[in-house]
């Protein structure tokens, strides 16, 4: 019941922050859906602000901030409620999403500490945090740099909100937090690209291409922060898209907004947010005839202010308190483990192999027959953004592959590449379908 309870707020205080930028009435079940994904990030990162402030958490500072909220947004604009429409296209989807949390929910039962990594890095920390109280911060100590102690903590922090709001600790957070976030994940992607397109059945098999791989199903379970990164990472392009398709730049708000709380998520977050958010204003930069510098400012320079603002817990973190990276080793300097061919040579044939590996079901050799069909629509206008970002952040992992050689490369590869292409897939999915059914 209290974590129903906090799925509320989350989703309250998520439709809130969208009310209050979005003129736009989205359809209701896509505007849902995009609430309660925003709005888990909202209270992830108050429960950092409160920690921060009050070195422990209070259980109704963020239930009195989603009050006060609540009454300050309807003096700021009119209540406009979602489009309900619940034609066969809503149905249906609503039908294969309750489908997917039935293999969702088996695999989380049999992975309740999620995978290796998760239960190394992320659960602990959120234990730590909850369990430690006062001294919450001692997470951060040398000694746990196993852990990944340099990583942004967005996502223990979330399963902390939930265990403060009840006051005790419970294993099933973590475990349900995985399946509403991968069950946002496909319902994102499938109600996105119908605002989108209009189209059914084609997006119905996106999503069922994605949910019905044991692989995915298995990492959405094992409590990764990449499914997390994913889902940002998604709804991000697909606000990005919809500003584009109805000309409402404050979507464009929402898209910043996204990527800046994804940042707070991972190290691997925080290189594709900064990535996508260059390209992004690269692409409304005016053009030759275009508006002026100083115009093209005032209607976009906002854009950096709330991403600033969603990415502030980010910067206080790897400012103020992120150890220095213990598991880092420059190849290019270094005289012990210097970057040589042969790793190289191992970072330019491995993915090859990722890509037509068994366990992805054939995606990505769809997903290259996607992208050959679609051809010069996947680099036109918005959708083009996201060609780009998938590029640019591909180069900057591999080239980090390639630059920190503390971990025998072969090893490295085989256990990270796999969880990063699973986080970018719901992306490559929405940006393929997308420019085939356009």
């Amino acid at each position: 019941m209290i974590y129903l309870l906090g799925l509320l707020i989350s989703l309250t205080a998520g439709l809130l922050f969208i009310r209050v930028f979005a003129s736009k009435r989205l359809e209701a079940v896509l505007h849902l859906l995009l609430a309660l994904s925003l709005g888990l990030g909202l209270v992830g990162t108050s429960a950092f602000y409160v920690h921060i402030l009050l070195n422990q958490f209070n259980r109704f500072i963020p239930v009195a901030v989603v009050l006060s909220g609540t009454l300050v947004s309807f003096f700021i604009k009119p209540f406009s409620l979602p489009q309900l429409r619940m034609t066969k296209a809503h149905a249906l989807g609503l039908l294969v999403l309750g489908l997917i949390a039935v293999p969702l929910a088996v695999c989380a039962h049999y992975y309740p500490f999620g995978g290796w990594d998760a239960w190394s890095c992320w659960n602990l920390k959120a234990k730590f945090i909850f369990l430690g109280h006062e001294h919450w911060k001692e997470v951060l100590a040398p000694s746990f740099w196993r852990s990944n102690t340099q990583y942004p903590l967005l996502w223990p922090l979330i399963n902390v909100w939930f265990w403060d709001l009840g006051g005790k600790f419970s294993q099933a957070v973590p475990m349900l937090n995985s399946v509403v976030i991968a069950l946002l994940t496909a319902g994102v992607l499938f109600f996105g690209l119908l605002e989108l397109t209009g189209r059914m059945w084609p997006n119905l098999l996106a999503v069922f291409i994605i949910m019905a791989v044991p692989f995915n199903i298995i990492l959405y379970a094992s409590q990764y922060s990449d499914s997390l990164l994913g889902l940002y990472l998604l709804s991000s392009f697909l606000c990005l898209l919809l500003a584009e398709k109805y000309n409402e730049a404050n979507f464009r708000i929402l898209s910043m907004v996204f990527l800046g709380l994804m940042s707070f998520a991972k190290d691997e977050g925080l290189a594709a947010a900064v990535i996508a958010a260059f390209v992004i204003y690269w692409h409304l930069l005016p053009k030759k005839n275009g508006v002026g510098l100083k115009a093209f400012w005032k209607d976009n320079g906002k854009l950096i202010f709330w991403f600033i603002v969603a990415a502030l817990p980010t910067v206080i973190f790897k400012l103020f308190l992120a150890p220095k990276n213990v598991a880092f080793i420059n190849g290019l300097v270094s005289a012990d483990k210097p970057t040589d061919w042969a790793r190289l040579a191992v970072i330019a044939v491995y993915p090859w192999f990722e890509f037509i590996s068994a366990k992805w079901g054939g995606f990505w050799l769809l997903a290259a027959g996607g992208i050959l069909l679609a051809g010069k629509k996947l680099w036109r206008t918005a959708a083009g953004t996201i060609g780009l970002t998938l590029v640019f952040y591909l180069g900057v992992v591999l080239a980090y592959y390639a630059l920190n050689t503390y971990f025998e490369i072969g090893w490295w590869m085989s256990t990270t590449l796999s969880r990063i292409l699973f986080a970018l897939l719901p992306t490559v999915v929405l940006w393929i379908g997308y420019g085939l059914e356009t």
